[in-house]
């Protein structure tokens, strides 16, 4: 396995601060208020994780009281075993079916339990840092059954987990739901203006143009499956079929999945018959 590592902490407003923490570039945000601050993830190991939380806390120079989880998957998740005198919030799907790629990466570092949050929420949650409020929100499976996306709304920064991804592809497997995603993002971009900055999970900051034309290419990407399944494709076509706005290897895991999500309500190929002539 990689050795981990934090980078150099950057502020991106007043108050609020990003690192990537290798090797999965996973990027970490720090909301810092006048009595308290909130890490936005926990990087992937529990090494890290206390590294991260001790990094964070020399930034803060305020107590570094709590961390959302912004997703179950271990680059995000798994560096929480490492902190200590922390509150921790997730949503309350957190532990409920992490991804077989979640579930290996704990087992190749011995990692016996998953991490427990000190705290669940369903839709949303809100917390005042001291003259710094952060709203955390969930709508609906994505990205996975546990998206978190983290608003700071005084100082227009959210930090969308794997919601979003600027280093790459978004990235899909067996717990994500497609249908749902476009429509989740919708859920913070309505609250977005030309000024609002985004953290995605991996990669450099987005604006809302960026956000906006991903969450179209995900909307695509499942409505034109639906399309060509309509049309009779099957599966090992599909890739061929369309023009597609993500890379092969991406449309090898995605276009299975939401032709399962498809099937799942009934929306099957169907075989197309040749036309006799008369």
């Amino acid at each position: 396995m990689s050795s981990t590592s934090i980078g150099e902490w950057r502020e991106l407003a007043p108050g609020i601060h990003m690192v990537t923490c290798e090797p999965e570039r996973v990027n970490v945000g720090l909301i810092i208020g006048a009595d308290a601050a909130m890490l936005v993830d926990a990087g992937s190991t529990p090494e890290q994780g206390a590294e991260l939380l001790a990094s964070a806390q020399e930034i803060a120079q305020v107590p570094v009281t709590h961390i959302v989880i912004t997703h179950n998957h271990h680059d995000h998740w798994f560096g929480l075993a490492g902190m200590e005198d922390v509150t921790s919030i997730a949503h309350e799907n957190l532990l409920e079916e992490p991804s077989t790629a979640t579930r290996e990466f704990a087992d190749s570092i011995g990692l016996e339990k998953f991490p427990q949050p000190s705290a669940t929420f369903s839709i949303a949650k809100g917390l005042d840092l001291g003259g710094a409020f952060v709203e955390m929100v969930h709508f609906g499976g994505a990205h996975t059954k546990s998206d978190v996306m983290v608003l700071s709304p005084g100082a227009a920064v959210i930090f969308a987990g794997d919601m979003l991804e600027s280093d790459g592809d978004p990235q899909f497997d067996e717990t994500s739901n497609i249908k749902n995603w476009p429509t989740a993002l919708d859920g913070v971009l309505g609250a977005a203006n030309e000024k609002t900055v985004f953290v995605p999970g991996h990669g450099d900051v987005v604006d809302r143009d960026f956000a906006f034309i991903q969450r179209a290419e995900i909307g695509m990407l499942y409505g034109n499956t639906e399309m060509l399944i309509e049309q009779g494709t099957k599966l090992g076509d599909a890739a061929e079929a369309n023009e597609w706005p993500f890379s092969r290897a991406t449309l090898d895991v995605a276009l299975p999945l939401i032709y399962g999500e498809l099937e799942a309500v009934g929306i099957k190929p169907r075989r197309q018959l040749p036309i006799s002539s008369l």
